[in-house]
């Protein structure tokens, strides 16, 4: 269940990602990328469950992602 008092606005633009705690089940992250899309159609974001600050750039790499 979410906190209510945790509740933040959010004004997601394409190329945003949202980053969840590691734990967070799957529907709960599942639920946001819903909301978003709900909220902007057509947005292009992502909803991850990690801590990317623990993420090297071979794990980026794998997951498509690459810096420019």
């Amino acid at each position: 269940m979410i906190d209510r008092h945790q509740i933040r606005k959010l004004s997601p633009v394409d190329g945003d990602i949202f980053t969840l705690p590691a734990n967070t089940p799957f529907e709960l992250a599942q639920h946001l990328g819903e909301a978003i899309t709900i909220a902007k159609p057509g947005i292009k974001a992502i909803v991850i469950c990690a801590d990317l600050r623990q993420a090297d750039v071979a794990v980026m790499n794998a997951a498509g992602w690459y810096r420019k």
